[in-house]
């Protein structure tokens, strides 16, 4: 079967099986192009999670960013995916951008109750969970409607109770959180709190050093394991073969 027809029917049967409104977005690079030059970045990244020198490999895991457009969303969405992949690792991909959610776009689930809803007691958690089509993969969404109160809500206990009651359910699960821009918000700052390890998301030709720096001081720095670089124009690889796989060029473009 041709690629683009297989896809096409790997979509359409995640919509029909969990309520999806269309095909997943393009740059889930792990679903649609998983042996591409991208997905193998992505796979580099998992790799250096799970093999940090000097520390437990950290089950609840931030990805956020100095400023917004520097596709942390991306990067959330795509490494969950690529841990639901690896071997008995259930992942559940949670939106904490309150104000500005964006993972139902990429996963064409419609606006739901979430961690809004949960946090403010008008939801269950087993009420909000998303399946996907990737084996292993849930989606927590951020809220059916933004609330007003977005830091006050996630300064709460609640959301500490939250994170470490997701994290202690049955079976082996890793927690990607995706978070909302550091400098835009204080939420980021919050979180931090609950999480075991934090990933910095910056775009190439696009954030300032001292943005970088900026949102750099205001995490603790033992919890930042590493800076992903995105959206890079030219990357210094050229086509090649490896066994089967063909690996081109790539980068990230949202």
């Amino acid at each position: 079967m041709h690629i683009l027809k297989a896809l096409e029917k790997q979509d359409q049967e995640f919509v029909r099986g969990s309520g999806a409104m269309g095909p997943l977005d393009d740059h889930l690079y792990m679903h649609h192009m998983p042996y591409s030059y991208t997905a193998e970045q992505i796979r580099k990244l998992r790799t250096f999670i799970y093999h940090m020198p000097d520390r437990p490999v950290p089950k609840v895991i931030m990805i956020t960013s100095a400023l917004p457009g520097e596709g942390k969303s991306v990067i959330s969405s795509n490494l969950a995916i690529a841990i639901a992949k690896g071997e008995d690792q259930q992942v559940l991909l949670v939106d904490c951008d309150l104000r500005k959610p964006s993972l139902h776009e990429l996963f064409k689930y419609p606006h739901s109750m979430g961690v809004s809803e949960i946090l403010q007691g008008k939801a269950d958690v087993s009420e909000c969970l998303i399946s996907t089509s990737i084996d292993k993969l849930t989606v927590l969404p951020a809220a059916k409607e933004p609330p007003s109160n977005p830091s006050e809500l996630l300064e709460s206990r609640k959301t500490s109770a939250l994170i470490k009651s997701l994290a202690s359910r049955e079976g082996n699960w890793f927690i990607i959180i995706d978070s909302s821009p550091i400098q835009a918000t204080v939420d980021p700052k919050i979180l931090s709190d609950v999480v075991d390890g934090i990933v910095m998301v910056v775009r190439y030709r696009y954030t300032r050093e001292a943005e970088f720096k900026m949102a750099l001081e205001a995490l603790p720095k033992e919890k930042i394991i590493g800076t992903v670089l995105n959206a890079v124009d030219e990357l210094p690889v050229k086509k090649y073969t490896y066994n089967k796989y063909k690996y081109y060029k790539n980068y990230y473009n949202r």
